[in-house]
């Protein structure tokens, strides 16, 4: 088995595919350009030609039959030809196929796994989002709490003053 390139009309490759011919591509090229040139000689000789054209159309005709024969065989091997090419490229398309199907897979299963990751993720960010502002409020309920204790004392000092300061003035007027 060979691996053959199935080239386009401008003689660009365009497929490889292992056909298991081992035929010659170019053979049938030649063999096509033979049967057309053929076919172009007999078409310009036309009338003028005679009794040479007539004899030269005879040996054309047998010419044209064996290559008839011919195309009629490189027809049915192009045939089978594509049959396995076709077998081949739909084994291939298959195997693109399955591979989708497994990529597809693979990223349905990162996907879940992403989601339960960041699920997790995103869990223990809000408990630890909620304990950071469940620290800070109490810190500052804490420091509410010292200033009026502290305010309270403050205010206590400045009533105690306050009366002293009026039991002295009483004290010195009387």
């Amino acid at each position: 088995m060979r691996d053959r390139t199935f080239e386009s009309l401008n003689s660009e490759p365009c497929c490889y595919f292992d056909l298991g011919v081992t035929s010659n591509l170019g053979d049938l090229d030649s063999r096509f350009e033979m049967f057309s040139s053929n076919e172009d000689d007999t078409t310009s000789q036309g009338s003028a030609g005679g009794g040479a054209a007539a004899s030269a159309g005879a040996v054309t005709a047998v010419a044209a039959e064996t290559e008839g024969d011919e195309m009629a065989v490189v027809a049915a091997a192009e045939q089978e030809q594509e049959q396995m090419v076709s077998a081949e490229t739909e084994e291939h398309i298959q195997r693109i196929l399955l591979a989708i199907d497994n990529y597809t897979r693979q990223v349905s299963d990162m996907l879940d796994a992403g989601r339960a990751l960041f699920k997790d993720l995103a869990a223990d960010f809000e408990d630890r989002l909620c304990s950071i502002h469940k620290e800070k409020v109490e810190r500052w309920e804490e420091e509410i709490r010292e200033l009026r204790a502290s305010d309270a004392a403050n205010e206590q000092a400045r009533a105690l003053l306050h009366n002293a300061q009026l039991h002295l003035l009483h004290t010195v007027r009387d």
